[in-house]
C-alpha cells in the first residue's frame, strides 16, 4: 500500500495519457491501494479476440477452396500449390492475434484502491481508464473451465466511456452502454467479492451473473449476446 502527495486527486471517469496516473508513484494520502492483477493471455486471445472461432473459419476456409481444386481436376501442383500458401497466411494471422494478446497481457493492469478501480491498457499509447467506486452500480461474474474469470462492470456514467479506448477490456457486441470487462482473472472469485466489498462501503452495488438481463436491453439483443460472449 503506497501514501504519498499531500494534495487528494479527483478522480474523474475517463481516460489519460500514461505519465498523469502511475501507480509505480505514490497514491494521494488516504488513498490505497487495494489490489492489482492482470488478464491472461490465453483468455484474451479466446474471448476478447477469438482465437478459436478465427481458426475455425480458416480451417474450413482453406478445406472449401481446396475441395473446390480437387473437384474441378486442378493438376496436384496448382491445388497444393494453394494450400501451402493459405496454411502459411492462416498461421500468420494466429500467430499475430496470439502475439497481441500477449502484448495486452502484458501491458494491462487492473487495480483496485478504496477509492476508484483503475483500467491500464493500451499496447502503443498507454492510458488509464479511471472509474470511481460510488459509479459502479455492478458486477457480474463469470467463470471458467482454465480456472479465470470475467468480471462485466455496470457504470452509471458509461456515456463518459469509448469502446476503442477500453478494447479488449469491454463486453463483446454490447455498443451501449457500455460495459467494462476485467478480462481473464486467475482470481476472479475472490476479486468480484472484494470489489463489492469496496463499492458497498460507497453506494450500492449488486453482485450477479454474467447472462443476467439489464433494464432496457430486449431478450433478442442479450440472446446475440450471449452466443457471441
Amino acid at each position: 500500500m503506497n501514501s504519498g502527495p499531500t494534495s487528494k486527486g479527483e478522480s474523474v471517469q475517463g481516460a489519460t495519457t500514461d505519465g498523469a496516473l502511475s501507480l509505480s508513484e505514490n497514491l494521494p494520502n488516504g488513498e490505497q491501494l487495494i489490489w492489482q492483477g492482470h488478464p491472461e493471455r490465453r483468455a484474451l486471445a479466446t474471448r476478447a479476440m477469438y482465437l478459436k472461432y478465427i481458426a475455425f473459419y480458416l480451417v474450413v476456409l482453406i478445406a472449401a477452396r481446396t475441395g473446390y481444386l480437387i473437384i474441378n481436376g486442378e493438376p496436384v501442383a496448382t491445388w497444393s500449390g494453394m494450400l501451402v500458401w493459405q496454411v502459411l497466411a492462416s498461421a500468420f494471422v494466429m500467430l499475430l492475434i496470439v502475439g497481441l494478446a500477449t502484448v495486452y497481457s502484458r501491458t494491462t493492469r487492473y487495480s483496485l484502491t478504496n477509492e476508484r478501480l483503475i483500467i491500464k491498457t493500451g499496447a502503443a499509447i498507454t492510458i488509464h481508464i479511471n472509474l470511481p467506486l460510488q459509479q459502479i452500480t455492478a458486477a457480474d461474474l463469470r467463470e471458467y473451465s482454465d480456472g479465470t474469470g470475467d468480471i462485466t462492470l455496470q457504470v452509471s456514467r458509461a456515456e463518459k466511456l469509448y469502446w476503442l479506448l477500453l478494447w479488449p477490456n469491454v463486453r463483446s457486441w454490447w455498443i451501449r452502454p457500455l460495459r467494462p470487462v476485467l478480462r481473464g482473472l486467475r482470481d476472479a472469485h475472490t476479486v468480484a467479492h472484494l470489489l463489492v466489498k469496496e463499492v458497498g462501503e460507497q453506494g450500492n452495488i449488486e453482485l450477479g451473473d454474467f447472462n443476467r438481463k439489464y433494464p432496457g436491453v430486449d431478450d433478442s439483443t442479450m440472446a446475440r449476446q450471449q452466443a457471441t460472449c
